[in-house]
């Protein structure tokens, strides 16, 4: 059983390029749920090397007066 557009349907009945079509869109799917889950490790990841860096910051430079 399958729900699209809140109707539920009986995904045996699809024709082969239906069923093509809803193979395509689960694996699509699951690619999407692989790359969110990626972005969010990603950002993480990110914050993480940023606060060692600002932590391994030489002191800022002072502009010299002309």
């Amino acid at each position: 059983m399958i729900t699209i557009d809140d109707k539920k349907y009986d995904e045996t009945k699809l024709s082969d390029d239906g069923k093509a079509a809803l193979q395509n869109i689960q694996v699509l799917t699951q690619e999407q749920s692989k790359l969110k889950v990626k972005f969010t490790h990603n950002e993480i990841l990110t914050k993480h090397y940023l606060d060692i860096l600002k932590s391994n910051l030489p002191e800022e430079l002072k502009e010299e007066t002309k």
